[in-house]
């Protein structure tokens, strides 16, 4: 599935998915708290190999509006436990120990130093493309994405 997100204006962005054998869906939306938080799934689903995550669940067929129904499923909530907090901590207003502390107590066999290292890294990196997105501009993602978002960094 290929995932573009398209820079409108500062406040808003086009999300298109765009899946081979689904129609292409796309829909606009306030950039300042979901653009952001969009990403975290991202970045989290895919280094946690979330696969009925939102991602995931969106590459199988999942509609956006049939997405928004399945917040009972178990990958989708794993998803939002471990993204909220590291969304939070990314923007520096959660601790790096109380993550750890409470990821590990749920998912043990997911977080650890490592994980909360290349989520943040990975975080770092699809800022960075976004903020050098032009206006009319789009970044497009790839899923799934595990050696794509825990590769060497582009060439500048």
């Amino acid at each position: 599935m290929r995932i573009v997100f398209t820079k409108l204006t500062d406040q808003r962005h086009r999300l298109e998915l765009r899946r081979e054998g689904y129609p292409c869906e796309a829909v606009e939306l306030e950039t300042r708290s979901l653009l952001l938080h969009d990403l975290t799934h991202f970045a989290v689903e895919a280094r946690a190999e979330i696969t009925e995550g939102v991602y995931g669940r969106l590459a199988a067929g999942s509609s956006l509006a049939e997405l928004a129904q399945a917040v009972e499923a178990p990958g989708l909530a794993m998803a939002e436990d471990l993204v909220g907090p590291m969304q939070s901590l990314f923007n520096g207003r959660g601790s790096r120990e109380r993550y750890l502390e409470l990821g590990r107590a749920r998912y043990p066999q997911v977080v650890d130093e490592a994980f909360v290292d290349d989520v943040l890294e990975s975080l770092r990196r699809l800022v960075g493309r976004w903020r050098a997105t032009p206006f009319g501009g789009s970044m497009e993602l790839t899923w799934p994405a595990r050696d794509a978002v825990w590769g060497p960094s582009p060439d500048p």
